[in-house]
């Protein structure tokens, strides 16, 4: 493999892993207001290039990420009473 393609690998590795860190704060901070921006510098991208990254990497715009988790949490929600009970 040659330099630039460890380098661009590494590089889109790397961008992965923060993608993940702010998919993972959406989840755990679903009750707070969706502040893109705070996202995006997280990511270390502007807000556009964020928003593009992440639905390339999870098929989804981080709002609608968030709605279609919140959607999960309300099926399951339920759920987890009655077995509770």
């Amino acid at each position: 493999m040659c330099l630039g393609l460890k380098v661009a690998a590494h590089h889109h590795f790397r961008e992965l892993v923060l993608l993940r860190r702010v998919r993972d704060r959406i989840d755990t901070e679903y009750a707070q207001p969706l502040d893109v921006e705070a996202l995006a510098c997280i990511a270390g991208l502007p807000v556009a290039v964020f928003v593009r990254r992440f639905q390339d990497a999870y098929g989804l715009s981080p709002h609608d990420y968030r709605r279609a988790a919140e959607a999960i949490r309300n099926r399951e929600a339920p759920a987890a009473r009655s077995k509770v009970a």
